[in-house]
């Protein structure tokens, strides 16, 4: 595991050498697996209000574009650290602390967001990852060989939070993937009663397992082009909405001043040749 401090972001994820993560390509996604926070997705005009005044706020928040205070806890964990400044209060006007830790336990990666509010008023926010794996995972398979497969049958609706949506998964565990299904851009679901979901080839040996933990939005987004090597699983606590407000977003957490909250989610790497599950 190698993680930057730029975005707090995961570079690396190797299982005995082998390579889950995508690497950069600015045509697609110049980005590997960045923090997003305090928001996860956009708002639909570029902005929100609070207070009677407007703020500007991109797509998935600023987190993604600071530089993390990291301190290496051990040799398995590490610690990274972003507090407001002057920039931030631009576009988000409270004082807070995010804090995120990676765990590393032999093919088990346990990934902690605390958030403190340092405001002197509620705070609202949201964090997640915008991970990007490799499609396909081994060099010479052939994309349409890979699928999501969740622990329990699912029926699920994906959807955008700005009104499309189309079926998932109907009673079923196994969600082939395939360019075309990203059309219409991500596929974001919720209410799945797996505790897991992993990613992998029918003639792969190697696999990557998300429990989803206290994140109850997944999504699942590529680039419909049949060049764009990568799919990202992006779990996260909140979507974006059509509301004027950071309060109107669906499944946003509001902390009360000087309260934190720390949330996690967890990533396991495997072979299928393994005994080890």
């Amino acid at each position: 595991m190698t993680v930057s401090d730029y975005g707090a972001e995961m570079t690396s994820l190797a299982l005995d050498g082998f390579e889950y993560l995508w690497t950069p390509d600015p045509k697609y996604y110049d980005r590997v697996s960045p923090c997003l926070f305090p928001i996860t997705g956009r708002f639909a005009d570029g902005y929100y209000t609070h207070r009677q005044k407007q703020y500007p706020l991109g797509l998935n928040g600023f987190a993604m574009e600071k530089t993390f205070t990291a301190e290496k806890l051990s040799d398995t964990e590490l610690a990274l650290t972003l507090r407001e400044d002057e920039s931030t209060l631009e576009v988000y006007p409270f004082r807070f602390t995010l804090a995120i830790r990676y765990r590393l336990d032999g093919d088990l990666l346990r990934i902690c967001y605390t958030v403190t509010n340092r405001s002197d008023e509620p705070m609202p926010y949201s964090v997640g990852n915008h991970t990007a794996y490799k499609w396909p995972l081994r060099d010479g398979d052939l994309p349409g060989s890979y699928f999501l497969r969740f622990e329990k049958p699912e029926t699920l609706e994906s959807f955008s939070p700005f009104g499309w949506k189309a079926p998932y998964v109907t009673d079923e565990n196994i969600r082939p993937l395939d360019h075309a299904l990203y059309e219409n851009g991500t596929r974001s679901f919720r209410g799945q009663r797996s505790d897991w979901v992993e990613y992998t080839g029918a003639n792969c040996d190697y696999v990557v397992r998300m429990y989803h933990g206290d994140f109850p939005f997944v999504a699942n987004w590529t680039k419909p082009d049949t060049d764009a090597n990568l799919i990202c699983l992006e779990p996260s606590l909140s979507i974006s909405s059509c509301g004027q407000t950071m309060f109107d977003r669906e499944g946003i957490h509001v902390l009360e001043r000087g309260a934190s909250e720390t949330v996690s989610y967890m990533l396991k790497c495997y072979r299928k040749s393994s005994k080890r599950r």
